[in-house]
Parts: structure tokens; C-alpha cells; sequence
């Protein structure tokens, strides 16, 4: 960086007014925490520089190596400060010199869910660091204004360090667009979609581990709100990429100028279709181009519109018909655990070069059913298992101990060897039971060398329960009783055994 550039923080006054007990006011903390983590972070110091829009001056602007910009409903007012910025941004464009390693000189930011996109258009094409957080229990946006204690506030200083860090990128890097940039191959590059205002954190999260371990995550630019725009804009991020990740929380997200669907579900679409593409492609070709789409459904859906419940059954449908889609209901951390495995070794793609069955295995005449259970229904399934057992069959079982990736392996290996399936529904909920319906109708694409014979439905709870969500997929209902006997497994049996009846 020269030594005669600085970076600005240009803000409107009526943003930092004092914030209740501390001494300084929004903008003033904000600098003062970012020049700290600077000072911590870099050897040569970055200097922040304080602007107050209207005294900003064209000279300052010549001799930035960044600008800041807190975009805010007051900064609409500051007209001539504006104008500047968006020459600057103009210029900059003009000479290749804007983006750095895809990090733009020009930062948004946000401390208030505020369309800045509409207000200031010249700016469209920049990707936001949003300064505000989702409340769940008011279903509202939120600015920060206390910066320590909290879960809320610790997506703050993460968000503050990803300015930080980005800065750095900036002021030290000597590539610009002129330069060639280097080509990262796929199997680096990751396709993370935008998603609704309540996701906005885990997506924060899920990028910042993602850059952190070397993979390039696109959208690098701020999405088109045109619908014809954006289609082709995704399309051809998708197309760069190994993986691609949506986080779908209750936030439906904002719609597309021409679109009645929302960003959210565009993207979704649009990756449905070209991961359908794409496994065309990959059974005409020798020269494969592994893709595959993991969909994670936040585990604290409560509030969600009629809309988005639309959405999410649309999702798990289309899911469940592609072997390469995987939608997912756990916490993040084992959704991380996931994304690893996934890019690592190839997830279920690369699943079925590495666990064929031997030829013992498959000159076996021994029945094989996997008895899927929750965690919390484990023991009690133990007394359908004995009762399979005494009939000649071999039982395979869940394991819940481990990381995340092995729990996952023993569940897809179970269901590749399986004759037949049984699901054992007791203490787990509806969501459990739909996802382990939709494991079944994707086996097939696990490798599995012969067809599943039957699955069924083990209804061990009193509860009235709509069975015709099983009757859909042909999927057995059987009932439970005080004193379990082999005659309730009889219609299982029959078709697991067909020559035998």
C-alpha cells in the first residue's frame, strides 16, 4: 500500500448519533473496533479515515486505496457525496482497477436492512456487508446496538472481521483485473446461493470456513434483480462449480423484478435444472463433471407462510428424484461436517467406486433389512430386530457414534446392501420420517447392485397418523402391538421372501 493512501469511512453525521451507555456513537464504534482488528491483523497498519459525507472532497477520493461506505436511509440526502463515489467507482471500472482478487474497492455497508440497490443503482453490482441481524421471535431485521455479550452480537465482530480481512486483501495486493486472474478449477469452487434475511449469519458462516480452507464461493458479485438477468447470471456461476449449497430458513426473500418467485427459489430452481443437466451429461461422457446440491432446512422452522411451506415440499420432491440432491435437517455444524465430506471425497457421487459388495456378499442367499431408527427409538426397536433375527434375517443397524461424515457412511452402506428396509417411527417427528422415506426412494443411486425387495413403516406410537404419505411411495404400514409375533411381519416377509410364499 503507498504510503499516501488511506482508507475512508464515509458516513452521513445522523448515523452516529450516541448510542445509549457508551460515549461514542454508531460509526465512531465501528471504526474503532475495525482500526483494532487492522492493527491486530496487518504489520503495516491500514489507516481508517473518518469522512463525514458532505465534507467529502475528490482529492480524498484520488488518493483512496478503499472506501467505505455506511449506505443508510441519510445518506439518500448527501447527494454531491454520492455523485463523487459513484465516479469514483465509475473510473476505477474504467481502468480494470476496481476489484482485487474479486474484492472490490468500494465496500457496502449496511448497518440497517436498507435496499440500497434501488437508492444508489450505480452500485448495484457490489456484494453488501449487512451490519444488522434476523430476530426470529419478531421476524424482523435488527441493527446492532451493543456490541458484546450476546450470540447476536458475536455475528457483529465476525462480519467486522471479514471487512477486516477483506480490507487487508485490498491494501496488499499488488493483482488487479489487468492482471490474469487464476483460472480455480471446479473442483474448488463452490456455488453458496443467497438466501432469505434470517440465513443471512449461517451464510456468513458457511462462506467464511469455505474461503478459510482454499475453495473460491460464488456469487462473487451482488445478484441481478432482473429475472432474466439473474437466470443467466446463475446459470453461469453454476457452471464453474463442484458443489453448490442452499440454506433455507423461514424468510422467503425478496422477488426478482419480473418473477413471482423469490430470489431464494430462482436460484433453487435454477440449480435443480442444471444439476439434471448435468448428470445427462455425465452418463454421455467418459470425461465426468462431478456436481451434486446440498439444500439444508434450518431445524427451527416454526413461523413459516404457507408460501415457504410450498417451497420446502417442492424442494424435498424434486430432491428426492436426483441422487446428486440431498436435502438436509440438522444442526450446522453437522452440515459443515457434510460440506467437507462432500468436497473432500465426493460425497455420494464417489460413493459407489469405493463400496461394492464382494462376491461372497452377493452369493449370499442371507436377507438383509436395515432397521432405521431414531436415536431416542433405538431401544425400543431392539424387540423388532430380535423377532427379524429368529426369522433368518441378517439386521442392519444405524449408528449414532462418531463424527457426522461416518454416521452418514454406515446409513448409505446400510441402505446399498439392504434387501428391504424397515423404518421404525416412535418418538422422532414427521420431518425424520419424510427424510428417511426419501434415503429409500434414493438408494438405487448409491450402487446398489440389486433392487430393494419392500420397505415398510413400523408405527410403534398410538397417534393417529396420515398414513397415506407411505402409500404414495408403496411403502408397507405395519402397526405395533403389546405382544409382537411374526404373523404382523407376514406382508413384509411375503415380499422379502417371494419364492417362499
Amino acid at each position: 500500500m503507498k504510503e499516501d493512501q488511506d482508507i475512508l469511512l464515509v458516513y452521513s453525521a445522523s448515523d452516529d448519533q450516541p448510542i445509549e451507555g457508551l460515549q461514542d456513537g454508531w460509526v465512531r464504534n465501528f471504526h474503532k473496533f475495525l482500526q483494532t482488528l487492522l492493527s491486530q491483523l496487518q504489520k503495516d497498519e491500514a489507516k481508517v479515515v473518518m469522512v463525514e459525507a458532505d465534507a467529502l472532497s475528490a482529492t480524498q477520493l484520488e488518493h483512496a486505496a478503499a472506501v467505505l461506505c455506511l449506505l443508510t436511509p441519510e445518506m439518500k440526502r448527501q447527494n454531491i457525496a454520492m455523485d463523487q463515489i459513484s465516479a469514483w467507482v465509475e473510473k476505477k471500472k474504467g481502468q480494470d482497477d476496481l476489484f482485487v482478487d474479486g474484492v472490490s474497492r468500494l465496500f457496502k455497508i449496511r448497518k440497517n436492512n436498507f435496499d440500497v440497490d434501488e437508492e444508489f443503482p450505480s452500485l448495484a453490482a457490489l456484494i453488501s456487508y449487512d451490519l444488522f441481524y434476523f430476530e426470529g421471535t419478531t421476524g424482523k431485521t435488527v441493527e446492532y446496538h451493543r456490541f458484546f455479550g450476546s450470540d447476536s452480537e458475536r455475528g457483529y465482530w465476525m462480519k467486522l472481521i471479514d471487512i477486516a480481512y477483506d480490507i487487508i486483501g485490498v491494501v496488499e495486493s499488488n493483482v488487479t483485473a489487468t492482471a490474469p486472474l487464476k483460472d480455480t478449477p471446479r473442483e474448488k469452487t463452490v456455488y453458496l446461493a443467497s438466501t432469505g434475511l434470517d440465513m443471512l449469519m449461517q451464510r456468513d458462516m458457511i462462506k467464511r470456513e469455505l474461503k478459510s480452507h482454499g475453495y473460491e464461493v460464488l456469487p462473487s458479485r451482488a445478484l441481478p434483480k432482473d429475472l432474466a438477468e439473474l437466470e443467466h447470471s446463475v446459470r453461469e456461476d453454476l457452471a464453474k462449480c463442484r458443489l453448490s449449497i442452499h440454506l433455507i430458513g423461514e424468510d422467503y426473500g425478496y422477488k426478482p423484478l419480473g418473477s413471482d418467485m423469490s430470489v431464494v427459489e430462482v436460484q433453487n430452481n435454477i440449480a435443480d435444472i442444471f444439476t439434471t443437466e448435468m448428470v445427462a451429461y455425465n452418463e454421455k461422457h467418459n470425461n465426468e463433471k462431478p456436481f451434486s446440491r446440498l439444500i439444508w432446512l434450518s431445524p427451527d422452522l416454526k413461523n413459516v407462510s404457507e408460501r415457504q411451506r410450498l417451497f420446502i415440499e417442492d424442494i424435498k420432491s424434486k430432491a428426492a428424484m436426483l441422487d446428486e440432491a440431498e436435502v438436509l435437517q440438522i444442526q450446522l455444524q453437522e452440515l459443515k461436517a457434510i460440506i467437507k465430506e462432500e468436497l473432500l471425497t465426493g460425497g455420494r457421487i464417489n460413493f459407489r467406486k469405493y463400496t461394492q459388495l464382494s462376491d461372497a456378499e452377493l452369493a449370499s442367499s442371507e436377507k438383509q433389512v436395515y432397521l432405521i431408527s431414531d436415536k431416542a427409538d433405538f431401544k425400543a426397536s431392539e424387540k423388532l430386530a430380535e423377532l427379524l433375527e429368529k426369522q433368518g434375517i441378517r439386521v442392519l443397524k444405524p449408528v449414532f457414534e462418531g463424527d457426522v461424515s461416518e454416521i452418514r457412511t454406515v446409513h448409505q452402506e446400510n441402505l446399498r446392501r439392504c434387501d428391504g428396509s424397515i423404518i421404525y417411527y416412535g418418538e422422532a417427528n414427521s420431518e425424520w420420517i419424510r427424510t428417511k422415506l426419501s434415503d429409500l426412494l434414493k438408494a438405487p443411486g448409491l450402487g446398489r447392485s440389486k433392487p430393494l425387495k419392500v420397505k415398510a413403516v413400523y408405527l410403534s406410537n398410538n397417534e393417529e397418523i396420515d398414513v397415506s404419505q407411505f402409500e404414495k411411495t408403496h411403502t408397507l404400514v405395519l402397526k405395533a402391538s403389546d405382544n409382537l409375533k411374526a404373523e404382523q411381519l407376514a406382508p413384509f416377509l411375503v415380499q422379502l421372501n417371494p419364492n417362499q410364499s
